[in-house]
Parts: structure tokens; C-alpha cells; sequence
């Protein structure tokens, strides 16, 4: 009556819900490895939601994030995927995080190196464990297992390396603005660079030198080289940030090119297939074999999330802010190997109070410590510590970043105007205080050997970022 009743009886082999767990931490995975930092001690250890990278969903655009171009008075929502996602990882503040990027030269080489061979022998000892579990005790789909999830890995590994290739081939290409005073020296130097043209065709003397003026930097209004920027979060969290002009759009507004998108194409379809054996082979694994992976894939993804080995670890600041709860520390991360981000706060002596006959002052510089629970939050603060121009001012209002004035009561109007009178007689010098800060992690890594997320070699080799 029914011919295919066999199949009600045919089992040979059983599947249960083990599986699933694989596809648990997928937000989670998908902004701690889309950010693109490298770990010194996990890059290459096993992770939940491998269909994360098998689908490229770290390359997706967010929304709710939303940049402010101060200098250029424009503004996008349109943000690179690695971005938003390295911005979600971080712990700002309120309104008081400063972010200062720029270009920077290190030993790429050697930096490279630093990141594959100590996280790779790591790796090769938990899976070749893995594989020789499996193989002395008979247990073929667990070694299936254990082959998908290398396979998972070196797709991972290929699709993350690609996309950090990317970026530091757009930052060692972008080059300063033509509006620019450095932009318009370099054209100048390229065109007229050559002390004497060629000699005419009619065998003449050598042609005159070139009287082309150069460029000066007091002859027009240039172009700000690094532009003052906003950024405001899904959280409400405003981020002041300063990012050379040349590189806004190109690394950080727009999705870089892959060099190679058959390769990638490829890498996906191969993650894919490993991660369809994973989830189906590991219910049917020998349970010695299922805990052994279930501790392999776990406890890697949620070190991986904290930034374990990462030189914007969670872990590591956390162990920091045992020691000194008032201030959070600055630190250094690295974004591909030429690309430098300085993360600290607006200095403290940015701070205002009040009187008790109600008028405004600045903090002085004493050296006293702010607690952190006592320091603004507000975004008037942050307007005022920006030291806007009057054209930055109007498209703040543009951008209904400012309150609309009304005849009733202008209270918020005359406290800002205060403020930044303030902050105007004395300007804070950010880059003098980002200087400051690599100058002490400099000599912090040059008396260190050995630090949380890894080797310091000497003071010019920064790559944590660590300092007391």
C-alpha cells in the first residue's frame, strides 16, 4: 500500500540537536571578527557561527550609525561594515572619546609574522589533538568533524585576511587632497618637479627652469589635512574622531574591493560545505568527541568576543580599571599595517563648573583627577570642546545637532556661548595629547618584554598599545 514504508525502519545512523549549537553567537562573532583586529593568541582557533563568514555577513552595512564631517560640513550614514562594527566593540563613553587616526609606518612583515605563527602553532595543537582523538578511537564522524573544521577555519582565515589586504592597499594608495596645502605641494612637485624642461627640437640650449610659484601655506584657505569629525551611535553615544581627509571615504565610508572575488567566491562556497558537515556530523560524533569540540569552538568565541589578544581587549582593560577605577586608560590599535587609532578622552581640564553666583569656569590645571562618574556627558560640553568656527556652527544647526532657539528661554544658548568663549582663549591641543600618549607607550614597550596580548620587541614596535 505504500511502497517507500521502508523508510520508516531505515536508520542507519542517528542525528540530534547537537548541531544547533553551532549557530549560536552569530551577532556576537559577526562584530567581534568583523572588525577586522587580529588576535595574537585565537586568530586561527575554531568559532561559533561559522555560516557568519560562509554567508560574508561581516562585510554587511549597519545602520543607525551616522558621521559628521565637521571640517567639510558633510554628512552620511553610508558607513564601511569593518567600522561600525569595530566601533561597536569598543567601550566609549558618552561624549567624552576622542579617536585620532593617521598613517603610520611599521615593519608590515614583520608584524605579519608576529600574528600567524603563534596563534597558528596554537591552533595546530587543539585540532591535531582533535584529530588523533578521533582516529585512535574509531570515531570517523568525529574526525569528519574535526576535517570541517579546519576547512571552516582556512575559509575564515582566507575571507578576514582578504578584507584587511583590502584596506591597507586603498590607506598605502590614497593620497592628500589637491585642496590641500600638502596635496597641492605633491601636484606641484609631480608637474614641475624637473629644474629645466627638455630641450627644444630645433637643437637649442637647454629650456629655462620652470617658474611655476609653489604653493604656500599662507596664499588661500586650504583644506583641513585631518578632518574634525562626529559620529553618533545606535546607542546615542557621540565619538569625536580625527581622520586624515584622503582616507574618509575610502576606507572608512565605502566597502573596499576584494583583489581577487573568484578566490573569495570560491573560499565562501568551501565554508559553507565544511559547515554543513560540522553541523551535521557532530550529533553523530562519540560524546568524548562532542565535549572535546563543544570546549574547542566555545571558549575560543567567547575570548574572541572579549578581544582576547586583541589590542582593543575588553580583558585586558578590565584588569586595568582594577587598578585605577578614576581614569580610563588610553590605548593603540592597529587597523591593518599602516592604519593607527589612538583612543583616549577629551582632557580634563576641558571640564566646566559652576559657581554659586552661577557663572562658568574652566577646570584649571592643577592635576587633579576627575572620577569618571563625575565627568560631563553632556553634548553642549562636547560642542564647546570642539572649538567650532562659525561655519562649523551653522552646520551643526543644519544637521539639528543644536537646539532651535526659542524667545522664551535662552538658557542653553548663553551657557554654550560661555563655554565656548572658555574654551576658545585656550584651545586643547589633541594632537599634542595624542603625541603625548604614544610617547608613553613608546617607552612603556620599550621597558616591557612581555605584556597581556603579546611580545614588545623594543620602544618602536607598539603593537598592544599596553602602558601603566
Amino acid at each position: 500500500m505504500y511502497p517507500l514504508k521502508v523508510l520508516s525502519t531505515w536508520a542507519p545512523f542517528e542525528i540530534d540537536a547537537l548541531g544547533l549549537l553551532t549557530l549560536l553567537g552569530a551577532n556576537e562573532v559577526d562584530m567581534a571578527v568583523g572588525r577586522l583586529a587580529p588576535s595574537y593568541w585565537l586568530e586561527y582557533m575554531p568559532l561559533l557561527a561559522g555560516f557568519v563568514f560562509a554567508g560574508s555577513r561581516f562585510r554587511g552595512k549597519q545602520p543607525a550609525f551616522t558621521l559628521y564631517n565637521i571640517s567639510s560640513g558633510i554628512v552620511t550614514g553610508n558607513l564601511a561594515a569593518w567600522f561600525t562594527r569595530w566601533m561597536q566593540v569598543q567601550e566609549f563613553e558618552v561624549s567624552r572619546s576622542i579617536v585620532y587616526w593617521e598613517i603610520a609606518k611599521v615593519k608590515a612583515a614583520h608584524r605579519r609574522w608576529k600574528y600567524f605563527i603563534v596563534p597558528a602553532a596554537i591552533s595546530a595543537f587543539f585540532n591535531g589533538l582533535l584529530i588523533a582523538i578521533t582516529m585512535l578511537s574509531g570515531d570517523w564522524y568525529g574526525f569528519a568533524n574535526a576535517l570541517s573544521i579546519i576547512f571552516l577555519i582556512g575559509a575564515r582565515s582566507y575571507m578576514i585576511q582578504a578584507s584587511r589586504d583590502a584596506i591597507d592597499r586603498v590607506v598605502a594608495a590614497a593620497r592628500p587632497l589637491p585642496s590641500t596645502f600638502t596635496g597641492a605641494v605633491q601636484d606641484w612637485q609631480k608637474k614641475h618637479g624637473q629644474k629645466h624642461q627638455k630641450p627644444p627640437a630645433n637643437g637649442s640650449p637647454s629650456g629655462r627652469p620652470i617658474t611655476a610659484p609653489r604653493p604656500r601655506l599662507d596664499s588661500k584657505q586650504w583644506r583641513p589635512e585631518v578632518a574634525k569629525i562626529l559620529v553618533t551611535m545606535p546607542d546615542s553615544k557621540a565619538v569625536t574622531m580625527f581622520i586624515p581627509e584622503h582616507l574618509l571615504r575610502g576606507v572608512f565610508v565605502t566597502e573596499t574591493s576584494i583583489l581577487s572575488p573568484g578566490l573569495y567566491r570560491l573560499a565562501q562556497w568551501l565554508g559553507w560545505v565544511a559547515f554543513t558537515v560540522h553541523v551535521v556530523t557532530l550529533g553523530m560524533a562519540h560524546l568524548a568527541t562532542q565535549l572535546y569540540i563543544i570546549a574547542l569552538t566555545v571558549i575560543p568565541t567567547v575570548l574572541t568576543c572579549y578581544g582576547f589578544g586583541c589590542d582593543d581587549s575588553r580583558i585586558y582593560a578590565w584588569w586595568r580599571g582594577l587598578w585605577d577605577k578614576k581614569v580610563r586608560q588610553p590605548y593603540i590599535h592597529w587597523a591593518g599595517a599602516h592604519l593607527k587609532a589612538t583612543v583616549f578622552e577629551w582632557p580634563m581640564d576641558v571640564e566646566f563648573s559652576k559657581d554659586e553666583k552661577g557663572k562658568i569656569h574652566r577646570r584649571k590645571r592643577n592635576g587633579d583627577v576627575v572620577p569618571r562618574g563625575k565627568r560631563s556627558t553632556a553634548r553642549m560640553d562636547l560642542y564647546a570642546w570642539l572649538d567650532l568656527s562659525d561655519e562649523e556652527q551653522r552646520s551643526l544647526w543644519d544637521w539639528h545637532l543644536l537646539p532651535h532657539q526659542r524667545g522664551h528661554d535662552d538658557t542653553w544658548w548663553n551657557d554654550f556661548e560661555d563655554k565656548k568663549s572658555l574654551i576658545r582663549e585656550n584651545p586643547p591641543d589633541i594632537h599634542s595629547a595624542k603625541n603625548s600618549i604614544q610617547r608613553g607607550f613608546e617607552a612603556a614597550s620599550a621597558r616591557w618584554t612581555w605584556t597581556f596580548g603579546g611580545i614588545a620587541k623594543d620602544g618602536k614596535d607598539i603593537e598592544k598599545g599596553h602602558a601603566a
